[in-house]
């Protein structure tokens, strides 16, 4: 769905990033926006972003060779090439020439935005298709997939939110193909590094708030600002419709989000008369929730969902409240609810004929685990195991709370290795296991330390039992483990399948 480049006059670019020098000829046009120098063509104008490891600069050779008509960099930088634009923030360049390469996509569309620490992915599939419930056309950009309408693939992106090119490029193929609407979920690295720069939203929804990604933004408040920065760009732009911020009142830290928010904002929660999007539970179970919502014009529906858990309650008034703050009437909305099933990875049910349920779950985060835990063990199976791992790389203060999760939640836990990337997958296990080990919980009996992620998805289907659960959590939708550098083909769900077949469970 993503348009290809085409020639765009170089001087209209200019305009967008406001240079602090310009040297050489100018090329009369421009015909793409990379700074990945391996993705430069010929015609391209190279962008050259200082990163964490290696700064652009040093692959403008690179970029020349392959084509590239000229470079921008930041000021002071030395370079020789026929065409140099020297700017403050090279990043923030990026954005506002992918934005006005692609002449601004966004403003011809309404664009929802969710950010949050858990349950972006859904709430994004849940707008998407109350939207497509609606009759809208709509786009839909997530972790697992992106879509047109029905049409639904994996994401083709590295990143939650792919970088501004991508980005922008994927907004304009949306516009091309005829939506209407585009749903987008915003990581806290996409809003700090400048991707959805040049982005125009209309509406900004926040889900909740738990310490994640502090390896990356060093405190929580950094991360909390990151997110707020979705909301704060509520207050410019050119779009005549209103916007909304959409905040969850139960989270402790909707204050902030009500605080930086420059627009009026519709807040959720369950069993909060006061909040604007009110709902109130009606049941819980292994096949779904019902609930019933009440929205800001007193109009109240009973919802029945195939999304099972308390927390998926709260995607769904997220979604709610989003579709509200777009204007549209949400009277299809009982109907519709029942037909919407989950996302792929998020606890997704494997069924071989084996006496016991096992549960694939992308929970990562301490807060995540414990909410699909709490709503599994709610289920009412006789013991409960989970595998879990945690990601290299990432905030390491998350491993003993994945573990004391873990371990306090469910009856027997396999710690394993959950891509580990550069760091080695045995201290990242030996934290998690100390955690246990202070908690009273028993090596061997209680825990075992696996870090082959077969062998303890194995281990754990081999510990089941009739009426027990398993549940295989972190990874999800992921089909591949990155290794040092390699990726390494892996699914969990299909594994767990592959095992099972084999016999090796009690069956």
């Amino acid at each position: 769905m993503m348009v290809e480049g085409f020639p765009v006059e170089t001087a209209r670019l200019l305009k967008a990033v406001r240079p602090r020098a310009v040297r050489g000829a100018v090329p009369p046009v421009v015909t793409g926006i990379t700074f990945d120098s391996r993705r430069v063509n010929p015609g391209d104008l190279f962008v050259a972003v200082p990163g964490f490891k290696t700064d652009g600069a040093r692959f403008i050779p690179e970029a020349l060779a392959r084509g590239a008509v000229g470079v921008v960099v930041r000021t002071g930088v030395p370079v020789q090439a026929p065409f140099v634009v020297e700017v403050d923030d090279p990043r923030a360049a990026l954005a506002d020439l992918s934005a006005a390469f692609y002449a601004h996509p966004s403003c011809s569309l309404r664009v929802v935005g969710v950010t949050g620490t858990d349950g972006k992915t859904t709430t994004c599939h849940l707008i998407g298709r109350l939207l497509r419930a609606a009759g809208c056309r709509v786009a839909v950009l997530t972790t697992v997939y992106v879509a047109l309408d029905d049409d639904v693939r994996p994401t083709p992106f590295g990143h939650t939110t792919p970088e501004a090119p991508e980005l922008q490029a994927w907004l304009a193929g949306a516009v091309r193909a005829g939506a209407a609407y585009a749903v987008i979920e915003v990581s806290s690295h996409a809003l700090a590094l400048d991707r959805v720069r040049g982005v125009e939203f209309d509406v900004a929804v926040f889900t909740n708030l738990t310490p994640e990604h502090l390896d990356f933004h060093g405190t929580f408040e950094a991360y909390r600002a990151a997110k707020g920065r979705l909301f704060e760009g509520l207050g410019s732009g050119t779009k005549p419709f209103p916007k909304f911020g959409v905040v969850n009142a139960d989270d402790p830290n909707a204050g902030y989000f009500r605080r930086v928010c420059p627009v009026p904002v519709i807040d959720y929660g369950l069993d909060r008369p006061g909040a604007a999007v009110s709902g109130r539970l009606l049941g819980l179970g292994p096949g779904g929730s019902r609930f019933e919502v009440r929205l800001p014009d007193g109009r109240r529906y009973e919802v029945a969902t195939r999304l099972p858990g308390r927390f998926n309650v709260y995607n769904w008034l997220a979604a709610v409240g989003a579709v509200y703050a777009l204007g549209l009437n949400l009277e299809f909305l009982p109907d519709a609810a029942p037909g919407i099933g989950p996302v792929t990875g998020r606890l997704t049910e494997v069924e071989a004929g084996q006496p016991f349920r096992v549960v694939v779950d992308f929970a990562h985060t301490p807060a995540a685990l414990e909410a699909v835990l709490e709503t599994l063990r709610g289920q009412g199976p006789r013991r409960v195991a989970v595998v879990v791992g945690h990601a290299g790389g990432r905030d390491p203060n998350n491993r003993p709370r994945l573990a004391e999760v873990a371990g306090r939640l469910a009856d027997f836990v396999v710690i394993t290795m959950d891509d580990p990337y550069d760091e080695d997958p045995a201290a990242i296990a030996a934290a998690m296991a100390s955690a246990l080990e202070a908690a009273g919980r028993r090596r061997d009996r209680d825990f075992q330390v696996v870090l082959d992620r077969r062998e303890a998805i194995r281990r754990a289907l081999a510990w089941a039992g009739p009426g027990d659960l398993v549940l295989v959590a972190g990874r999800g939708h992921e089909q591949f483990i990155p290794v040092g550098g390699r990726r390494l083909p892996f699914d969990d769900a299909a594994v767990v399948r592959e095992l099972l077949a084999a016999g090796q469970s009690p069956g």
